[in-house]
């Protein structure tokens, strides 16, 4: 009587759980019940309902560390789900903290096949040693991903019934569980349905009766055919690659937006030689540079397209853009976040077109320092369509080809200004310790392809000053945008990088949204967000609206610029959850990419089987080496019993002798000679081996 009586003084779950959303320390029994206002001898209620909202997966949605360690309160956490075994077992990584790792040691009470991408709601086994990974058991499906998925045919085996049965493989490498599908006998009779062949399956759900099955939906063709490298990384991954017709009609209306009335609210930047520096196929220009030298040091102009005047909050193309998080970029290929008429149109930052732009103006001192700021909404015309390559040939003074010519109008002096800021900047950066420059690295290798889409060479991407140039007016109008947030205490997203990933694992940690601005390690700044890519980056479009709703007052169109909106497609959304959902659109698109890159290596590969090969030690583990093709860059892992066992820890005739640690002579780094055995081009892996005089 007395604990009903006590559990009653409580209020429900969504009061208890907003009272520790809205803290900023982690919390205990304690410190909740101060907060509600309540005497602490409920701590024995609150313990039991904290447990009770544990096992609904409500604490889970919180962020980590917020809850003190309470004794007998299970560990529930999110996860998503990343591989799965051939025995059906499935890898996840905590939502919230990406960088732990589970083995879901069962699978779901109703008999589903977990599938990449899937986030459940998991139940971790108590910690027990620092070189185990951790276990739990999935409790409840949280959100599913697509079930149907990409196979190859392995085998077709005839039925006395006169049905066949179809070995299939994944063509996801992230999934190596077996499936079978029984086909009609018409199947197998028509020749396109034959081994080596890919086709769309689908996961037909378990029931009470029978378990989960699996139905071929569709002939996809050959693993070779121009364009199927494309194909299965969108569908393995479930990319988006329509917008709706209300979307592209909305893009559409927004993209004939006239120009002119913005002018009275806005300054007027076209007189100011701006520029865009990107890559020669790129056709969505995020952002312009200016830069002149002062007597103080220099003055830098980041003018960024202003995509919150055509993408209103909470509206079909704001949910789209959502649900993408961002645009994928696949060799040769790209999905973008906004429809063309916007990314590759109306937001886009064409030469000598007038654009809407956000811009901030910054002051920089000889060393690097920025002494002041703005931040406003202009219009603006871009001067020059810049590349890389051209930028590099006038930064080197080197003889340039007459493509690399940059146009007369340009002032002389502004490329010059321009590497001197970025150069300040760079100083700047060392001095406060900067190891890492997070998302501005060129990709690792480019693919040249001939005029049917076959890849014909493959090339590492060097890091050009011409990159660091414009990666450093990134980072710095980023870092400006987040010191203005944090001053007018607006809701947006900031970009934190902790020092290091969890006290479970020696990984380093990943750079990641969040709600309260922390140090970004990477970087060596105390506060840091996303605000110059707002056409390939949601995160990018959210700071935007925050910084505009800051000083909506002054607008022309107050509706673009209202306080920020976090409605999602079903409902009111936290920008926790909005957090969570941009974390997986960011690692769902760098998964795609690099095995879309995987596939076409395989297939560039495949008549190399055979010979030797250079690879160096991405890592080493306990399982064997992670290694990095070094003329594709493509990853493969060697399993340690390819080597020549000279410790004799595989030789049970020798009981006594001492096993050696694997890798204890290969470092990361190390390069070593592989023989290519063979290639998959449908799942994008090698299968390698150690060359016999290696032994």
């Amino acid at each position: 009587m007395r604990k009903g009586k006590a559990a009653a003084a409580l209020p429900g779950h969504e009061v208890i759980y907003h009272i520790l959303e809205e803290g900023n320390a982690p919390m205990g029994l304690a410190d909740i019940l101060r907060a509600l206002g309540l005497p602490l001898h409920l701590k024995t209620a609150l313990r039991a309902c904290l447990h009770d909202m544990a096992l609904a997966g409500v604490l889970a949605r919180l962020p980590a560390g917020r809850l003190k360690a309470i004794t007998g309160l299970p560990e529930i956490a999110r996860a998503t789900v990343t591989r799965l075994r051939a025995d059906g077992a499935a890898y996840a990584h905590l939502t919230t903290a990406p960088d732990i790792s589970l083995l879901l040691v069962a699978g779901l009470p109703d008999g589903t096949i977990l599938l990449p991408g899937d986030d459940v709601l998991v139940r971790i086994r108590p910690y027990i040693a620092p070189h185990l990974r951790r276990e739990g058991r999935p409790i409840r499906l949280l959100t599913q991903g697509s079930r149907q998925l990409p196979v190859s045919i392995t085998a077709l085996t005839a039925q006395p019934d006169g049905t066949c049965i179809a070995t299939l493989q994944p063509c996801d490498s992230r999934i190596d569980l077996p499936l079978q599908a029984r086909l009609p006998s018409h199947i197998p009779q028509n020749p396109v349905w034959c081994v080596g062949c890919v086709a769309l399956a689908e996961l037909a759900p378990a029931t009470q009766d029978t378990s989960a099955t699996v139905q071929l939906v569709s002939n996809l063709g050959s693993p070779t055919a121009p364009g199927m490298a494309v194909t299965l990384s969108i569908l393995t991954h479930a990319l988006p690659s329509i917008f709706s017709k209300e979307a592209e009609q909305e893009a559409q209306q927004a993209a004939t937006k006239p120009l002119e009335a913005e002018l009275v609210h806005r300054r007027d930047l076209r007189a100011l030689p701006l520029i865009t520096i990107d890559d020669e196929t790129a056709e969505d220009f995020d952002d312009a540079i200016w830069a002149e030298r002062t007597d103080t040091g220099f003055q830098l102009i980041v003018a960024i397209s202003d995509v919150a005047s055509y993408v209103p909050a909470g509206s079909t193309l704001d949910r789209e853009a959502r649900l993408r998080g961002n645009s994928v970029y696949l060799p040769g290929h790209c999905l973008p976040m906004l429809p063309a008429s916007l990314s590759a149109g109306a937001c886009s930052l064409k030469e000598h077109q007038d654009r809407l732009c956000v811009y901030v103006e910054l002051n920089v001192s000889h060393t690097g320092a920025l002494v002041a700021g703005t931040l406003g909404r202009g219009i603006m015309r871009s001067a020059a369509r810049l590349t890389y390559k051209q930028v590099q040939h006038h930064l080197d003074l080197s003889p340039a080809p007459p493509s690399t010519a940059l146009p007369a109008t340009l002032p002389p002096d502004l490329l010059p200004s321009l590497a001197a800021t970025a150069a300040a900047l760079q100083s700047a950066a060392i001095a406060r310790g900067e190891t890492q420059q997070e998302e501005y690295g060129p990709e690792p290798h480019t693919i040249t392809f001939d005029a049917a889409g076959t890849p014909i060479a493959f090339a590492p991407r060097p890091l050009l000053a011409a990159h660091s140039l414009v990666a450093r007016c990134m980072i710095a109008a980023n870092h400006f945008a987040a010191q203005t947030l944090q001053q007018k205490g607006a809701p947006g997203l900031f970009r934190i990088h902790p020092e290091t990933g969890s006290r479970h694992t020696n990984r380093p940690s990943n750079a990641r949204y969040a709600l309260k601005p922390a140090r970004h390690q990477g970087l060596a700044l105390d506060t840091y967000t996303h605000f110059t890519s707002p056409i390939r980056r949601y995160a990018d479009l959210v700071t935007h609206r925050a910084l505009l709703a800051t000083f909506s007052q002054t607008m022309q169109n107050p509706k673009a610029a209202a306080p920020l909106s976090v409605s999602g497609p079903e409902g009111c959304e936290t920008l926790h959850a909005l957090t969570e959902h941009l974390h997986f659109t960011e690692r769902r698109a760098a998964s795609a990419a690099q095995m879309c890159q995987n596939r076409f290596a395989a297939l560039y590969l495949s008549p190399a089987c055979g010979t030797v090969l250079q690879a160096y030690v991405a890592r080493t583990t306990r399982l064997g080496l992670s290694l990095t093709l070094t003329n594709t860059g493509t990853p493969s892992f060697l399993f340690r019993n390819a080597f020549a066992d000279d410790s004799g820890m595989y030789d049970d005739s020798h009981p006594t002798r001492t096993p050696v640690p694997f890798g204890a002579s290969l470092q990361k780094g190390d390069v070593l000679s592989v023989v290519l055995k063979a290639t998959d081009p449908a799942r994008g892996t090698l299968t390698l081996a150690v060359p016999p005089h290696a032994h």
